[in-house]
């Protein structure tokens, strides 16, 4: 067999390889056998049939491909092992001649990383975490409304109300109404939970007395799917039957307690800012550890085999698909409804692929240098060990003294998610609420 290697940018290796014809004769020859115990040949029992009526029903190619599937792993393994390249990658063969076979192999070869100074040049401010009064203020005022009750007033329409009304929609052109419901409840507010049927339909209904019936004209929008009425003119009806006002819970203790397990607004507030400086360290420590790693790539010099970026982009595809399939939905429909093609895409897929590669391998080597060792066997999880301990030495390393002692706490914690199976947050009984203020101003807008 001979072979012929040559280096190609970045990271891989070409093999050129001739194989002998008597070794393509007897993987012939065994597939042949093969294929000729699983074909049924009028007259003949299987494997007695002569090669030539075989041939003739299954064709010389399906031979061929049978041949091939056995004899190239092996040719192109030796060839590995005589021209002494180390795999990193699957071998992929790219092309393949006959009389005599030849084949073109490229392998993908160990990625390459040089580490910039890191330790000199790797310097990021971190931001302070900042959590004002009026930050409490606010979540405290979202959650009092998602506790607001809906009570009957005697006055007219405002802004903000509820109100019951029959409504009445007809369109010219149409022979009966667009739309003729009765009692329909709608929250007076064009930017609403409910769209309005016209723009403009949120303001008409202001002034409106309970038991009054007023009509105007509005136009339908362009956008509407209902082609037979976008964009015309309607005429509308609406007679109101009630009205109603969101009334707003007093900021007391007893407010507190519906909450949650909190004893008086005192405890609800001291609650609210922890979870809120909770959050604000978090997102200084995200930001933290994207800056660092996107530091420690644009600083060192990274080489790797294009198949690895290949690879990503295919699982991150694959598991992409399976999400938007768990949605009820094909990919092609997701990529119709947020205006993308797939050629745009798949390339902001393997873009990326790529940036995760090469943090991936810019993290390893870190971790290497650093020398944070892999516990435990070797496995998935032992490796996401090491690279959670490395960037949380990254963080530390790149933040220094700007770390706070609640950074530098996350810093630990970060670490010491490698070290334990148990990831989540730790709080005291006394600390922990039945409901979080969170929890409760979430419920409004599920």
């Amino acid at each position: 067999m001979k072979v012929d290697s040559t280096e190609l940018p970045p990271r891989q290796v070409s093999l050129d390889i001739e194989v002998e014809q008597d070794r393509m004769d007897r993987a012939m020859d065994d597939a042949y056998r093969r294929l000729a115990g699983r074909v049924d040949v009028p007259g003949f029992r299987r494997g007695k049939a002569p090669r030539a009526m075989v041939e003739r029903l299954i064709g010389r190619d399906r031979i061929v491909e049978e041949a091939l599937d056995r004899l190239l792993p092996d040719v192109v393994n030796e060839a590995m092992q005589q021209e002494k390249v180390e795999a990193y990658t699957r071998p992929r063969v790219e092309s393949i001649e006959f009389d005599p076979l030849r084949l073109k192999a490229v392998v993908g070869l160990a990625p390459k990383v040089e580490l910039g100074d890191y330790k000199d040049t790797l310097h990021i401010t971190a931001d302070q975490p900042n959590v004002g009064e009026q930050q409490v203020e606010d979540v405290i005022q979202r959650v009092r409304e998602n506790y607001a009750q809906w009570v009957p007033v005697d006055r007219p329409v405002q802004m903000g109300d509820s109100v019951g009304a029959d409504v009445r929609i007809t369109v010219e052109g149409r022979e009966s109404p667009w739309v003729d419901s009765k009692d329909t409840e709608y929250v007076v507010d064009p930017t609403g939970p409910r769209p309005e049927p016209a723009p403009g339909y949120a303001e008409q209904l202001v002034g409106i007395n309970a038991g009054d019936t007023k009509a105007f004209t509005l136009t339908i929008p362009e956008d509407l799917q209902d082609k037979d009425v976008a964009g015309k003119p309607a005429e509308f009806e609406v007679t109101v039957h009630w009205v109603k006002e969101r009334e707003l819970p007093a900021l007391d203790d007893e407010f507190a307690q519906q909450v949650g397990e909190y004893s008086d607004m005192a405890t609800l507030r001291s609650a609210v800012e922890r979870q809120l400086q909770e959050s604000e360290h978090s997102r200084v420590r995200e930001k933290l550890e994207e800056d660092a790693m996107s530091k420690l790539v644009e600083i060192s010099t990274i080489e790797y085999p294009p198949q690895l970026v290949d690879f990503q982009a295919q699982a991150m595809l694959e598991n992409f698909v399976r999400n938007v399939e768990r949605q009820g939905l094909q990919l092609s429909q997701y990529l119709r409804l947020v205006g993308k093609d797939q050629a745009a895409f798949e390339q902001e897929i393997r873009q990326e692929a790529e940036s995760r590669v090469r943090r991936s391998l810019a993290l390893d080597a870190f971790a290497s240098a650093e020398q944070i060792p892999i516990e435990g066997q070797a496995s998935d999880e032992a490796a996401e060990s090491r690279s959670l301990k490395a960037l949380a030495r990254l963080v530390e390393l790149a933040a220094g003294d700007g770390l706070d002692g609640a950074q530098a706490k996350d810093t630990e914690k970060t670490a010491d998610r490698g070290q334990t199976s148990d990831t989540g947050q730790q709080t005291s009984d006394a600390d922990a609420p039945a409901t979080s203020p969170a929890e409760e101003e979430d419920r409004g807008t599920a």
